[in-house]
C-alpha cells in the first residue's frame, strides 16, 4: 500500500511537470527567455506611435514601413540568430530606451531601420562619430554614456562595410553611401551599431502589395548583409 501511495505521487508530479511545459508560452520578437549560443540582433524600427517620421503625400508613414520592413528582417534571420525588436507595434520609444533594451540583452549587433526621402535610387549606412567637443569633455571625465560606441567603432565599420558589398552588388544601378556622425539613437552602445535608410519612401508605390514586394526584396539584403558580417569576423 505504502508502494503504491509513493508511485502515485510520483506520477501525479510527472504529470504535473509535463503540463507546466506545454502551456509555457513560446517567445515572440522582442523578448528574450532563455539563454542561447545563438548571436543576439536586435533590430530597431525607426519612430513609432506619435513620431510618424517622414509622411509621403499619398499618406505613407515611415514608422510603419521601418516596422514592417525589421519584422521581415526578423523572420528571415530567426532559424539561425536570436532576433530581437525594440518595438513590434505602433508604440512611443524613446532614444535611450531603445540602447538600453540592445544593452540589457548583451546585443552582438544592433540595427537601426529608418528611410529617407530622395529622388533617386539609394542608401545610407551610418555608424557612431562623436560631436567635434567630444575629446575635451571626455578629458574632463564627462559624456560616458555617449562615448561607449566608439569602442566598437571598427566593428560598426566592418557592418557598414558588409552592407555597402551587398546592396551595391545586388541593386545595381542604386547608390549606397556610408558616413559617421553622432547620431542619438546610437548612442551609449555596448555593441557594434549602426543605422540605415535603404530605401527612399518617396519612391514607393501606392499598392499594399508591391510595397509589400519591395519590402521582402530588402528584407532579404539586410539578412544577407549581417550574414556577411559575421562570417567576417
Amino acid at each position: 500500500m505504502k508502494v503504491s501511495r509513493k508511485l502515485a505521487k510520483q506520477t501525479v508530479l510527472l504529470f504535473a511537470i509535463i503540463a507546466a511545459v506545454l502551456i509555457i508560452p513560446s517567445a515572440g520578437f522582442g523578448e528574450k527567455t532563455i539563454q542561447t549560443t545563438q548571436r543576439i540582433i536586435v533590430i530597431d524600427p525607426g519612430h513609432g506611435g506619435t513620431r510618424n517620421g517622414l509622411v509621403t503625400s499619398g499618406g505613407l508613414q515611415e514608422k510603419n514601413i521601418a516596422l514592417k520592413l525589421a519584422l521581415k528582417t526578423a523572420r528571415k534571420l530567426e532559424d539561425r540568430y536570436n532576433v530581437l525588436l525594440t518595438r513590434n507595434r505602433d508604440t512611443n520609444m524613446s532614444s535611450r530606451d531603445r540602447i538600453f533594451f540592445a544593452n540589457k540583452n548583451s546585443a552582438d549587433l544592433f540595427v537601426c531601420i529608418h528611410l529617407h526621402h530622395s529622388a533617386k535610387p539609394s542608401g545610407f549606412f551610418y555608424y557612431f562619430s562623436p560631436p567635434k567637443n567630444h575629446s575635451r569633455t571626455i578629458a574632463a571625465g564627462e559624456n560616458t554614456w555617449k562615448s561607449q560606441p566608439l569602442i566598437h567603432l571598427s566593428e560598426s565599420k566592418k557592418a557598414i562595410d558588409s552592407f555597402l558589398t551587398i546592396f551595391s552588388t545586388n541593386k545595381k544601378p542604386n547608390y549606397f553611401f556610408s558616413d559617421s556622425a553622432p547620431i542619438i539613437m546610437l548612442e551609449g552602445s555596448t555593441m557594434p551599431a549602426i543605422l540605415i535608410e535603404p530605401l527612399s519612401i518617396s519612391l514607393l508605390p501606392q499598392h499594399p502589395d508591391e510595397i509589400e514586394n519591395i519590402l521582402e526584396e530588402y528584407a532579404l539584403l539586410i539578412a544577407e548583409s549581417i550574414d556577411l558580417y559575421f562570417r567576417k569576423k
